[in-house]
């Protein structure tokens, strides 16, 4: 039977409908939903034959999704291969629309909604009409179809009428679950991925479009039986994870708002939030877009379902692997010198520290961005690089360390920016620049240089930045294999740009288009290009993000942070983090966190045993309070303990790092070892090394020698006492 009160609730909660037509079509709607759950869980086929008048159905031999046949409204998707099912819109809530009549935005009581669905062999197609004060407004389709286990949902073929412009289309609930259990989930991307149970989370939602905390538009939603993952290609839309509750039962649902027109402009990181004002200034962004909805059951065939499950699904449709170029290098960015500072670290001075750290690690392969190595320090000159920072040493003194360095394993080259503009600089071009919302010169942020304004990447590599390119490496040759560019996928929208100038209109896609013609200039000179802040969207098109961001923002009561973006990228990309500290330090280790570092010591600690992690996929989580493991495809782990600070490093079957001590190898008779705080280091002996009397251990120090120093075998282990951070080179001759 039929709850009466949930039904009751519901369609009270639907009384702020237009007209005694729509409330009827909502009240048959929760009708349609309680009956739909109801004969799915029991199996009443002659009640399913009955809902067929209200229903319309996707299905092939893996999915049969349950459609509404009078708006866009997805209510159950069954999965066959487990036989349970997870909802959809559980509310019945039709999309909501929002668009504008001129520069100004509508009134949505005088405004009307109508669908006319139809459908082919393996396609519905609702078409929209809005009409505003009984005049028609706004047109567009929504096309759904299925494919193996993806729901596939289309939105295009817009059509404004005179003076109309569609802002965007919010699709509610487009993936449910229901917390009649603890195991209802979602996961979300925020800070790199947060995992909330929805019967202990808060009512609320988080609405996350492509930020520097948001790298991605993915959405994981997960019962005990079934989990279903959204996703879009579009750099465009906003997805929203929600928390509601019905009838005393909370719900977890994922909607996406597809963006069609940006109605402002809204710089949040500086405080601007600039309307439009004049209707040729509403930025359409794109024409279309298609987001994808994935039912799976336990996907990795572990025996139970998680989010780790989401990721690999993720992680299967991409493509690309890292880059094996950055496999055995280890990377840094050194900022040298900012204008006005009286503090500031010559190139001379950065050979000096090259060479001794090489003396000290027998010169492992490295990459240095140099950073404030143009014009007067960081940030400073842009967008010329034509002239190096005299009090550095100069054109003579940049080459001399370019040179050098490559005798000791190091690739010296540039920190670069190819988004931000300065009026004082002789490049200065005012075409190039986005327009803002009101027309006005698009500002960035005040940094090192002063005001920078923002540029339109697309039209700048259609008018000069590739030429720009091809300057700099005709001015500076001995640069070569990889390149930096500052903030090309960072900043505040993790490298989206709009230009809302309507003579030259350009959203995230177009601009996104530009910054790729500049990525492809550097390769066609046979140089790499890495980034900053990670997005998801540029991985494939460059080859090393300096770091994800994860600050400790809290998005729903009692969520978890997890591993969500490193589990669908370790393999597939090559990155940094920004976390500071004993509890970041560990974090780093357990999120696959791969930049390199100064200080010869932490290198041999901290860098060395993650960079050997390198390109494997992660396989499996486990967390226990303040404990947690992962562990990778080749069965190599990490394990970590927050609350005491311990922590393992284990390559395939042999720990090579532990408790703030390690002992790595650089090849199969080479190892390196080294302890924080110095005292006994006790390691097991590698089983290659038959011949113990050809055992040596040497204190490596920072002129280039070494003294060989005591050590003890006992049983199957080598033991030594060390030196607080001072490295030891551990060989065996064959």
């Amino acid at each position: 039977m039929i709850n009466n009160n949930l039904l009751i609730n519901r369609i009270n909660s639907m009384k702020s409908c237009l007209s005694i037509e729509k409330r009827i079509n909502n009240i048959i709607r929760v009708l349609v939903i309680g009956l739909l759950v109801i004969s799915n869980r029991f199996g009443f086929t002659q009640l399913n034959t009955t809902l067929n008048d209200n229903l319309i159905f996707l299905e092939n031999a893996d999915v049969k999704v349950s459609l509404s046949k009078d708006e866009p409204i997805i209510y159950e998707y069954l999965n066959k291969s487990v036989n349970s099912s997870i909802l959809g819109n559980y509310t019945g809530s039709e999309p909501g629309v929002t668009f504008f009549q001129g520069a100004e935005s509508v009134l949505s009581r005088l405004s009307d909604i109508s669908y006319t669905c139809s459908q082919t062999e393996n396609k519905i197609k609702y078409h929209v009409v809005i009409k505003y004060k009984d005049k028609p407004a706004v047109e567009f389709d929504l096309i759904y179809s299925l494919a193996n286990y993806d729901v596939i949902i289309e939105f295009n073929n817009v059509f404004e009428h005179e003076n109309f412009k569609l802002i965007n289309v919010n699709l509610p609930g487009l993936i449910s679950v229901k917390a009649t259990t603890s195991s209802a989930m979602l996961a979300i991307p925020a800070g790199s991925g947060r995992l909330i149970n929805v019967a202990q989370a808060n009512i609320g939602s988080h609405e996350y479009d492509i930020n520097w905390l948001n790298a991605i538009l993915a959405g994981i939603a997960y019962d005990s039986k079934v989990l279903g993952v959204i996703d879009t290609k579009s750099l465009e839309n906003h997805t929203i994870a929600s928390i509601s509750e019905r009838n005393g039962i909370k719900y977890g649902s994922f909607s996406m708002r597809l963006i069609y027109r940006l109605e402002n402009y809204a710089l949040e990181e500086f405080g601007q939030i600039l309307p439009v004002d004049n209707p040729d200034y509403l930025l359409k962004v794109q024409d279309s877009c298609i987001l994808t909805i994935s039912i799976s059951g336990d996907y990795d065939k572990d025996g139970f379902i998680s989010w780790v499950d989401g990721t690999k699904l993720l992680r299967d449709r991409i493509e690309t692997k890292s880059d094996p170029y950055y496999a055995d290098k280890s990377i840094i960015k050194w900022f040298l010198d900012w204008p006005e500072s009286g503090r500031y670290t010559t190139f001379s001075e950065v050979l000096e520290s090259v060479k001794s750290y090489a003396n000290q690690t027998d010169a492992p392969n490295r990459i240095i961005y140099l950073a404030g190595w143009q014009y007067y320090g960081h940030d400073s000159g842009y967008p010329s690089v034509d002239k190096v920072n005299q009090r550095l040493g100069g054109y003579d003194g940049l080459e001399k360390l370019v040179m050098e360095a490559k005798k000791y394993n190091v690739i010296i080259s540039f920190h670069d920016n190819y988004d931000d503009a300065y009026k004082e600089n002789p490049g200065w071009d005012p075409d190039v620049i986005c327009r803002d919302a009101q027309g006005n010169l698009m500002k960035g942020g005040r940094w090192d240089g002063g005001q920078s304004y923002l540029i339109s990447s697309y039209k700048y590599a259609q008018k000069s930045g590739l030429d720009r390119v091809r300057n700099t490496l005709k001015q500076y040759p001995f640069i070569k294999e990889t390149y930096h560019l500052d903030v090309l996928a960072g900043g505040y929208n993790n490298g989206r740009k709009y230009d809302f100038n309507p003579d030259s209109p350009a959203g995230a896609q177009k601009n996104f288009d530009g910054k790729k013609m500049i990525i492809q200039e550097f390769n066609k000179h046979g140089i790499d290009v890495t980034t900053e802040d990670f997005s998801g969207f540029f991985v494939g098109h460059v080859g090393f993000f300096l770091k994800i961001l994860d600050q400790d923002n809290v998005y729903f009561r009692n969520e978890e942070k997890i591993p969500l973006i490193p589990f669908i990228y370790h393999s597939k990309t090559n990155y940094g983090m920004r976390m500071r500290g004993d509890r970041g330090f560990l974090q780093r280790l357990i999120y696959g966190d791969n930049m390199g570092t100064n200080d010869p010591g932490s290198y041999i600690l901290d860098a060395l045993p993650r960079h050997l992690m390198y390109g494997k996929a992660m396989d499996f989580y486990t967390k226990d309070g303040d404990y947690e493991k992962i562990i990778y495809e080749d069965g190599s782990y990490i394990e970590v303990n927050y609350a005491t600070l311990k922590y393992t490093v284990s390559l395939k079957d042999r720990v090579i790092a532990k408790d703030f001590t390690s002992f790595v190898p650089r090849n199969d008779y080479t190892y390196f070892a080294c302890c924080k705080f110095g005292g006994r280091l006790n390691y097991p002996i590698p089983g290659k090394w038959s011949a113990r009397d050809k055992i040596k251990v040497y204190r490596m120090n920072e002129d280039g020698t070494k003294i060989e120093t005591p050590f003890k075998l006992t049983d199957n282990n080598i033991e030594l006492f060390t030196e607080p951070n001072v490295i030891y080179k551990v060989v065996c001759t064959k």
